[in-house]
């Protein structure tokens, strides 16, 4: 079987799973129905899989014995025939991508001139005697739209910012046209005053930043991978940044593990350099712990002296490092919302690093705004919460991205089921096997301890732990040290892992109740494997049958494996539980007409124009 150009290339004798096909076939967008009678669709009747895609003009039988393909032949759908036995067929996706999101079928999608409508796939239509192939789309009263693929630019993925379903616009009607045109008015407007606000941050100066180029080669030196061309091109640009005496203000979107630290370690030694301060703001103890251990050996051939303040420091060497970063003697300060309390007080603040930006409030950044109004803000984000990624798509907030892996590393396999304890046992006993470390989340502190005990009794050998954020810190900070170094094989856990830990030995993650968790928190939770050169494997458990959107945010997850599928999943987040009241409720009810895609491409359109007449 092969997927490559995006096609699904099937021959007589090939040894494939059954259902390894259907999963192919719903990822690239067809519909399984019981009566085809359509392009885009596929039935299943137990070895025979039937498939209707544009590459064929009558729909193509895939005749199975076991796990391999015996006979592929077409028929008649009128007569019920065969009609042709092929060697081969390839099978067309019947997704399309547009604007970098993709669609699939039954999404809803907005057409610049005719409004909202559901993408019903690919189809053939003879036209002066030759079949051209259209993109369907069905509007109220079930009217269709057929667009040439050349016109896709016209198409946009409907993202709603409620939880609400639009309503079908008709096709032919004026009232799209003139509610677009309303909209755009006031979109023009908006873009004027996001741009004010941008006007009024650039009139507030600062020295500008000199690079020190020798500084960043022998950084370079010690850094163990090769930087991908992403990470590359983000210093380059932050660079850039420091380089004008405008503060910096800029958004770093790349998965876990992408290499945002790095990014952030290479501005915070430029800055610290031209003799300013850098405090870099973690969610979690842990997280705070991973970057002060790593940042200090990143850091340990040059004159910087790091420190830390977190739960996991004494009230003595707390009380010290509070006088020494007053007095300017410590340079970098990495923390959680430790940082954030009024003793805290800089003699030079050059830089605020705010990894997992989404797990913080605008107050708080308000907070350092507050010391100095002139410092420049560096937020690391995996999946942006809408706020954020809006202002960012907008064009009004800088903004970087890493999408391209490490190299060798490999995505994730995802599975969704229900909850069987012997399924569970059978991953595990897989995972120790090949000598690696599993993460069993948890996420109930009243009865982690009996599940523990549970697994401990069938895996009498079996090193296991428990970790959570109610624990005594000494405690905690001992068992992730423990099971960094691999004196631990089970690690029972809460969402406690959900920000640090760079374990290459953990590559089986269990997640138990996964339908209570939002999708970009299990997104990141998922990214905390497959670190290292082995598969990793995550388990999405529940227990009750899932409907509406708990199913929606499990189903993504499947869908979203490719590595670099961080802002793809912060879309979907933004899709399955709307993206809240973003910006005032007019503008709320805009976006909801338009749905976000087309929005925020139309703010974008309107702010470069503002721009250039400026």
């Amino acid at each position: 079987m092969s997927t490559k150009s995006q096609k699904l290339k099937l021959s007589v004798e090939e040894k494939i799973k059954f259902d390894e096909v259907i999963i192919q076939l719903h990822n690239f967008g067809y519909k399984r129905v019981e009566h085809m009678d359509n392009f885009s669709q596929f039935t299943v009747a137990g070895g025979l899989l039937k498939v209707y895609s544009v590459a064929n003009q009558n729909p193509v039988t895939i005749d199975f014995f076991g796990n391999q393909i015996d006979k592929i032949y077409t028929f008649d759908l009128v007569l019920k025939k065969k009609i042709n036995q092929l060697s081969e067929i390839e099978i067309p996706n019947n997704t399309i991508e547009t604007d970098g999101n993709q669609i699939k079928y039954g999404d809803l999608i907005v057409h610049i001139n005719h409004g909202i409508g559901i993408y019903r796939g690919r189809i053939l239509k003879k036209i002066a005697g030759q079949e051209k192939e259209f993109f369907a789309i069905e509007y109220a009263n079930g009217d269709n739209l057929f667009l040439p693929p050349k016109m896709i630019e016209k198409i946009s993925k409907y993202l709603g910012v409620s939880r609400k379903a639009p309503r079908l616009s008709r096709l032919g009607s004026v009232v799209w046209e003139k509610s677009r045109k309303k909209i755009e008015e006031n979109i023009f407007a908006l873009a004027k005053e996001l741009l004010e606000v941008y006007a009024k941050r650039e009139i507030i100066k600062r020295p500008k930043y000199k690079i020190d180029y020798d500084w960043d080669e022998k950084l370079k030196n010690t850094f163990i991978h090769s930087e991908t061309p992403d990470q590359e091109t983000a210093i380059a640009e932050i660079y850039s940044d420091l380089e004008k005496g405008i503060p910096m203000d800029r958004l770093l979107v790349g998965d876990v593990g992408f290499g945002k630290t790095e990014v952030a370690v290479r501005a915070a030694a430029q800055v610290i350099e031209n003799g300013g301060q850098v405090a870099i703001l973690a969610p979690t103890t842990i997280l705070s712990r991973q970057h002060f251990v790593t940042i200090s050996e990143r850091l340990a051939d040059f004159p910087i002296r790091v420190a830390e303040l977190s739960r996991f420091v004494s009230a003595v060497e707390q009380k010290n490092i509070i006088i020494d970063l007053h007095l300017g003697k410590i340079d970098l300060i990495i923390g959680t919302h430790r940082l954030l309390k009024h003793d805290i007080k800089f003699k030079n603040l050059g830089l605020l690093i705010i990894d997992e930006e989404q797990r913080f409030g605008v107050k708080d950044k308000e907070k350092f705004k507050g010391l100095k109004n002139d410092i420049d803000i560096l937020s690391l984000s995996a999946t942006p919460i809408p706020r954020t990624l809006f202002v960012a798509l907008s064009g009004i907030r800088q903004i970087s991205k890493i999408v391209t892996p490490p190299a060798g590393r490999i995505a994730i396999k995802t599975k969704v089921e229900k909850y069987q304890t012997e399924k569970i046992v059978g991953y595990i006993l897989k995972e120790l096997i090949r000598g690696g470390q599993i993460y069993f989340l948890h996420n109930d502190i009243k009865t982690i301890q009996a599940r523990t005990a549970e697994f401990q009794r069938l895996f009498p050998k079996a090193k296991i732990a428990i970790a959570h954020g109610q624990m005594p810190e000494e405690k905690l900070a001992s068992t992730m040290a423990n099971f960094a170094t691999g004196k631990i094989d089970i690690l029972f856990c809460s969402t406690i892992i959900e920000n640090g830990l760079d374990i290459p030995t953990v590559n089986t993650l269990i997640v138990e109740d996964a339908d209570n968790f939002g999708l970009s928190q299990l997104y990141q939770i998922r990214g905390r494997i497959g670190r290292g050169k082995n598969q990793a494997f995550a388990y999405f458990t529940f227990k009750k049958n899932l409907v509406g959107n708990a199913y929606k945010r499990l189903q993504a997850l499947t869908e979203k494996t490719d590595l670099g599928s961080g802002f793809d999943i912060a879309y979907s987040d933004l899709e399955i539980r709307g993206g809240g009241n973003i910006l005032g409720r007019q503008q709320h009810g805009n976006m909801e007409e338009l749905g976000l895609v087309l929005y925020t491409k139309l703010l974008n359109q309107a702010v470069e124009k503002l721009k250039n007449q400026a």
